[in-house]
């Protein structure tokens, strides 16, 4: 039995006054990862934080490894915790071990945060990088063709998002994974728009390391996120931080600077993370999971239908139309710039964004948007025009 929508939106306080659209930048949070973050915050204020340094400081965080392995579609001894994307796509393109003239291919769709650890790493280790040019006219083929046509015996990996923050473009990662495991390298991927708004199974996919975000699809607090390795490729991806987590024990070390980590990904976690936010965490996941995580990926595929077949039949609207989507629509407006759709809109109680290079603007529709959200998009965007 499907849940009640009324119910789910209840749970979820900012979409009463909003037409909340902008969830691939940040979800609304949850009551019940609200309520957590407030009882943890509450215990450490009044009981002190070495009280809370327990079981459960143990307890909670294997818990939230093992729940965002249920949305990746992986064991929880291949997840390691980590603060955002950004963190996760960090320890991956710095964990690779590099030679002078080794390759790095990306492409023009990439966040920031999947991108500059590629250019940093370039200049760390003299590394060339091969830029794939992408355009809104790509299908799944000729995407393929040119990372085919860049990926090269030297490459050491290919770091590209699942789904394209500008486009809402779904990349083929398996393929991707193929083509660059056939010269030797290995995939990366930025999971920030997919993590939450699609299904997800490492366990069958070819990609090697796969991040994802809390605070975006799952609707949960900023500074938590997850990061998948493969246990194939552990021994590929070397720690480039490390502190008393990334150790199998607290004396897992020596002076002689040897030191043990532990058998699964949890060695990329290396310091203190705010108990607040995996405690908010955790308890919107379980809020999640009782919904239940495959209805919230089959309503978030068809409130996205929705809403690009609504865009789609307003005439002042271009469509960037892509063969399969998650949670993102992107387009333009004859006549007005994305900059001014999105401070216009917002007057009007529609929370969207717009990306750069091409200028777009972007909606994400997720499983707690209903109808009358997308009449209020559909509403305001013909009262520009």
């Amino acid at each position: 039995m499907s849940p009640n929508l009324t119910a789910v939106r209840n749970e979820l306080p900012a979409l009463q006054d909003t037409a909340y659209l902008n969830t691939g930048s940040y979800g609304p949070l949850s009551r019940a990862a609200a309520k957590a973050i407030e009882e943890e915050n509450r215990q450490q204020l009044e009981a002190g934080r070495l009280t809370s340094m327990g079981e459960s400081a143990q307890s909670i965080p294997a818990s939230l490894r093992a729940g965002f392995a249920r949305v990746l579609g992986c064991d929880a001894d291949e997840v390691a915790l980590t603060h955002h994307t950004t963190d996760g796509m960090n320890i991956a393109t710095w964990g690779i071990q590099y030679r002078p003239g080794d390759e790095i291919v990306t492409n023009s769709w990439e966040h920031p945060g999947g991108l500059l650890p590629v250019f940093a790493a370039a200049r760390r280790f003299d590394l060339k990088v091969r830029m794939v040019d992408l355009s809104l006219e790509d299908d799944e083929e000729s995407i393929l063709t040119k990372f085919d046509r860049a990926i090269g015996p030297r490459t050491r990996l290919v770091s590209v998002a699942h789904v394209s923050w500008k486009t809402g473009t779904i990349l083929p990662i398996d393929q991707l994974a193929e083509l660059v495991h056939r010269r030797g390298g290995l995939l990366a991927v930025d999971g920030a728009q997919s993590g939450g708004a699609m299904r997800l199974e490492m366990s069958s996919s070819q990609a090697d390391f796969y991040a994802i975000p809390g605070q975006k699809w799952l609707c949960g607090p900023e500074g938590i996120g997850a990061l998948y390795v493969d246990r194939e490729r552990t021994g590929d991806l070397l720690q480039t931080y490390v502190g008393y987590p990334s150790l199998r024990d607290g004396g897992a070390y020596d002076e002689t600077g040897i030191f043990l980590p532990p058998a699964g990904a949890k060695r990329y976690e290396v310091g203190t993370t705010y108990r607040p936010a995996i405690a908010g965490m955790w308890s919107g996941l379980q809020w999640l999971e009782r919904l239940g995580l495959d209805w919230v990926y089959d309503r978030t595929q068809k409130i996205t239908e929705f809403t690009r077949t609504a865009l789609s039949a307003v005439p002042t609207v271009r469509l960037v139309h892509t063969p399969t989507h998650a949670g993102l629509t992107s387009f333009t407006i004859d006549g007005v710039s994305p900059a001014e759709a999105v401070d216009q809109l917002a007057k009007a109680g529609v929370l969207i964004r717009s990306v750069p290079d091409p200028n777009l603007i972007r909606v994400s529709s997720h499983f707690f948007n209903d109808e009358s959200d997308i009449e209020k998009l559909r509403a305001g965007i013909e009262n520009l025009t």
